[in-house]
């Protein structure tokens, strides 16, 4: 008879997948294993968990409720498995991080090879959706933030704080100037970066005798993602406010211009987050360990 426990992990992945053949193609099982598995916790739990259809596979009602609680307690039971793991070589099993691209590309990457060779039995599964992620249905055991945080359910452990530079290209200053004061900003354009492009009029931010200001500006473009408004920079589209970490190399390069030095934004702080109900597994601990590490030196 099949392990219950592992019933469970099939119905969290069909979960996931919103697909039995998806799921069955990541385990390496025949679709019938994940069919069956589904069923026997239907007939145990006395309820559907999925609506079926040719075109599509929706948890039902209780299935939304179900799927949190598995995802706990196989989460618990994993870090609770893991917890003695001493040596390097025994931590293993895949790990889930979702992180802005541009933190991925300019912090994340380029040091990855170090955490690999010391923990060669992690596999790193990264995405850089520039949204707001659902953690539990998504599956992703942590998120790298930037910004201030909002949202109290998980566990925030800060990581950095980058300071926000103001930023221009080339091409914009041939054509618009640099502007010296925050009344001049007025007859410049600023790139909107909102993840939620919403219909709030665009808003240059500075630090005011440790105050946070905000300058009402005009703005031709609103996007939602972090390398959308870096290449908007780029291309001569407006002011930007970037992360220094972000903004370094191209300012080295002068395809960037740093502008307003004294009318700064509040340094970002970066934070990495969890879920609260989850005792963290041995792999998500030394991912933490390690990337606290790095970003205190970049």
């Amino acid at each position: 008879m099949m392990d219950k426990f592992e019933a469970m992990q099939r119905f969290v992945l069909v979960a996931q997948f919103g697909s039995f053949t998806k799921a069955a193609d990541a385990l390496g099982l025949p679709k019938s294993s994940i069919s069956n598995a589904i069923q026997g916790l239907e007939s145990e739990l006395g309820t559907r968990l999925f609506h079926r259809s040719t075109r599509s596979v929706t948890l039902t009602q209780d299935g939304e409720v179900y799927l949190p609680q598995c995802q706990t307690l196989l989460a618990e039971l994993d870090a609770l498995g893991s917890q003695f793991q001493r040596n390097p070589n025994d931590v293993r099993g895949i790990l889930r991080v979702d992180m802005p691209s541009r933190f991925a590309a300019t912090v994340v990457i380029p040091n990855l090879a170090d955490f690999i060779e010391k923990y060669p039995n992690i596999r790193l599964k990264i995405s850089s959706a520039d949204y707001r992620v659902d953690m539990i249905k998504e599956g992703i055991d942590c998120v790298i933030r930037v910004g201030s945080l909002d949202d109290s359910s998980l566990i925030a452990r800060p990581l950095t704080q980058y300071r926000s530079l103001n930023c221009v290209s080339p091409s914009y200053i041939k054509k618009f100037g640099i502007p010296q004061t925050i009344a001049e900003l007025a007859n410049h354009k600023l790139i909107e970066y909102s993840p939620s492009l919403g219909n709030l009029s665009a808003q240059f931010e500075y630090m005011d005798n440790g105050k946070v200001r905000q300058q009402s500006m005009p703005s031709s473009l609103a996007v939602n993602g972090t390398d959308a408004y870096l290449e908007a920079c780029l291309s001569g589209l407006g002011i930007a406010q970037i992360p220094m970490i972000g903004a370094e190399s191209f300012i080295k390069k002068g395809l960037l211009i740093p502008i307003l030095s004294e009318f700064e934004a509040e340094p970002m702080p970066v934070s990495l987050l969890y879920p609260s109900r989850r005792q963290p597994t041995k792999r998500l601990t030394v991912f933490m360990d390690w990337l606290q590490s790095i970003t205190r030196t970049t």
